[in-house]
């Protein structure tokens, strides 16, 4: 079997030994190191969730999952000073070249008919991952989705300069995906055209306290790219990745999938049905390539959206590479929260409360309904009766509310979901 469930920490290091130009994850992650002294524990800790998850989501051979919509903001921070808007080489890209690049997302997370995202490999997934513009700011404003931010600075280093790059403007994490799009590379630096974080915020149980592992979780949360290889028009530059798909990589990462090698020669993404293979494809060509790892040769996938291909080349996420961004999507309490606060969850004229789905495993996801707003409080309680933590919301409406249970033994729990007029007592099992 290519990839096992046991996650060493030599593994986990791998991740990190290898930066070229397309794609600063690998580098990045080393810095992520020297910031958080918890990361690679969490990280290897986060793997073994992913895994185990993944393994029952094969088990259970579901192929269909609920399409899943995620609101996009795009920040676009340029040094053009009279404040124009599009044209080849302006950083302050138009609106019609934003437009395209999440078409090209829905394209190719949807592997639409008719579209460059599609394919017939047997292989082949539709992620059932849709993307949109945001259409509200956090306090109820109209928006499209895009913000313009205008700085004297010629160009930042994607990978040492990423607080910079968000200081300008960062939208809640928790409810969007944060794109921001820069001009990349200054005088002294290489360029790197594209940037994701990943969702490595599983907790270690004991090791530091959970507001700390918090903290460090906020070093940086969203995709940057370059503006010459953002979206399919209007001013992309690139010649060979022109067609939007430096963002399907970047989101890719920031959904939890690594590059076919793992960045390491003959390594490991975690997914079956992508071929373990020396290296990335660093030309600018389809040509066919071949690996040869552990005395089986193989053809690489070069289509493969987490390959470095060209744009062209491109057209394939896999049915492995769908199922692990699922499971990362409920294992990440980020994520997570992103997908629960993206989903509209209608009113009721009662209090009703469920949890969804039931055992749960690391986090309780429990809906709640009822009228209006309220101010909402679930409280945790063991078999036997006592409360073990309490959790407030106020001015609350209908919603999914995330509860992080891995710092809890397997075993039968209760929840009371009370608002200022009723309660509600819920059975829980969890079970890791």
């Amino acid at each position: 079997m290519k990839k096992g469930i046991l996650i060493s920490l030599a593994v986990i290091i791998s991740y990190t030994t290898f930066a070229q130009s397309k794609c600063g994850v690998a580098f990045q992650d080393s810095l992520n190191q020297i910031i958080s002294p918890t990361w690679l524990q969490r990280k290897s800790n986060f793997e073994y969730q992913v895994q185990q998850y993944t393994n029952a989501l094969k088990a259970s051979r579901i192929q269909e999952y609920p399409v899943i919509r995620i609101p996009v903001v795009v920040h676009i921070i340029h040094n053009t000073a009279n404040k124009s808007v599009g044209g080849t080489n302006n950083i302050n890209i138009s609106e019609e070249q934003i437009l395209s690049q999440i078409q090209t997302l829905n394209e190719d997370y949807r592997r639409k008919e008719g579209t460059a995202g599609y394919n017939t490999n047997a292989v082949g997934a539709d992620m059932q991952l849709e993307f949109f513009l945001a259409d509200s700011t956090a306090t109820g404003e109209s928006s499209k989705g895009i913000t313009r931010h205008y700085t004297t600075k010629s160009g930042f280093d994607i990978v040492n300069e990423l607080s910079e790059i968000t200081a300008f403007s960062k939208w809640n994490p928790y409810k969007y995906l944060n794109i921001y799009v820069v001009k990349s590379g200054t005088t002294s630096t290489a360029i790197t055209i594209g940037y994701s974080g990943f969702p490595f915020d599983a907790y270690v149980p004991g090791l530091i306290p959970s507001s700390q592992e918090l903290k460090e979780q906020e070093i940086f949360d969203g995709v940057v790219v370059d503006y010459r290889y953002f979206g399919r028009c209007c001013g992309t530059i690139s010649s060979s990745f022109n067609l939007g798909r430096t963002t399907t990589h970047e989101v890719g990462h920031w959904l939890g999938l690594l590059h076919p090698t793992g960045d390491v020669r003959c390594g490991t993404d975690y997914c079956d049905d992508t071929p373990t293979i020396e290296s990335l494809n660093k030309g600018l060509t389809c040509n066919k390539m071949i690996s040869t790892c552990n005395g089986n040769t193989v053809t690489n996938q070069i289509e493969n959206y987490m390959d470095y291909s060209p744009d062209v080349c491109m057209n394939l996420f896999t049915n492995d590479q769908k199922i692990r961004t699922r499971a990362v999507l409920d294992l990440s309490i980020r994520r997570k929260t992103l997908v629960n606060n993206s989903t509209i969850v209608p009113e009721s004229n009662t209090l009703q409360a469920s949890v969804e789905p039931n055992p749960v495993k690391n986090n309780a996801n429990i809906k709640v309904q009822f009228k209006g707003t309220e101010n909402l409080t679930i409280q945790l309680i063991s078999g036997n009766g006592s409360i073990l933590n309490e959790y407030n919301f106020n001015d609350a409406s209908s919603n999914y509310f995330l509860i992080n249970t891995t710092n809890y033994q397997n075993g039968m729990y209760f929840l009371r979901v009370s608002t200022s007029k009723e309660s509600k007592i819920l059975r829980m099992l969890i079970l890791k």
